[in-house]
């Protein structure tokens, strides 16, 4: 009997899936009809999905749903290669999950407006963190390095006060212009500084120049840019150098070539 029940639940969730794949865009039609499944047929969405297994997260998935008639209306609908076509589906689903146990338990009533709307939404998120770098911002904890990071919705919204840095792991962060105090080119590399931590940018020190001309940073010697706000003091140094002490208290000089242009620039901004 029991299975006579999960052959036909199969059937009628078969029949659901063949409806959704049909709308337009697929993608989405899927999830709408998945999730219609759990309110119609609450006890068959059961037989098919809620058993007792010891199944990954992602072998449960693999072996219910049959990602390659989807994936491909993913990567169309979105223009995503394969890999993220199936990140983002992956996340769709487990958000899909979610809503169907809620109707399946009848904890909730939706429209199907409501629904709709919800995976939309859902959608873009999950589309947004495709496209943004993984860093301190989204850890479940941030560690203090996350103060060096730009807004996640000034990301979002193509602002560009930040620029792309590696920390010691080559991890990516997106680094806010205005804490970093300098960058400096070292050999064929280049770094910024920031109070506290040191990020690697994948840039020559002149078209960083270039990123950051409207944020008051300024060239002090062919390895050299820094920020004008975070220049604590001035002095002489030797051959006619400056140095200059930065907010972080450490120390860079300024060649004799720059120094006028240093001296020009911050009696401009007093």
């Amino acid at each position: 009997m029991k299975e006579a029940t999960k052959e036909m639940a199969h059937k009628i969730y078969e029949e659901y899936i063949e409806e959704g794949l049909k709308m337009f865009p697929p993608f989405k039609g899927f999830g709408m009809k998945f999730i219609q499944f759990s309110i119609d047929e609450p006890e068959y969405f059961k037989s098919v999905f809620m058993s007792r297994n010891d199944l990954s997260y992602i072998e449960f998935l693999e072996s219910k749903i049959e990602w390659n008639r989807v994936i491909p209306s993913v990567q169309a609908a979105f223009s995503l290669n394969e890999r993220d076509a199936r990140l983002l589906f992956k996340n769709m689903m487990i958000y899909s999950f979610g809503l169907a146990s809620l109707f399946v338990n009848s904890a909730c009533v939706m429209t199907e407006e409501e629904i709709s709307e919800h995976i939309g939404n859902a959608c873009r998120g999950f589309l947004a963190t495709i496209k943004m770098p993984k860093d301190e911002r989204t850890k479940i904890i941030p560690s203090a390095e996350s103060q060096d990071l730009g807004k996640v919705e000034d990301y979002i919204s193509g602002k560009r006060n930040v620029i792309v840095g590696y920390g010691a792991n080559k991890e990516m962060y997106q680094i806010r212009l205005d804490a970093i105090l300098y960058f400096e080119a070292v050999g064929e590399n280049v770094f910024a500084y920031t109070r506290g931590n040191v990020y690697e940018i994948k840039h020559r020190l002149y078209k960083i120049e270039e990123i950051v001309k409207n944020f008051e940073f300024i060239r002090v010697s062919k390895s050299l840019l820094v920020s004008k706000n975070k220049i604590t003091s001035i002095s002489s140094g030797e051959g006619g150098r400056k140095n200059i002490l930065m907010l972080n208290g450490e120390t860079v000089v300024a060649s004799r070539l720059y120094v006028k242009d240093l001296m020009n620039e911050m009696k401009g901004s007093v």
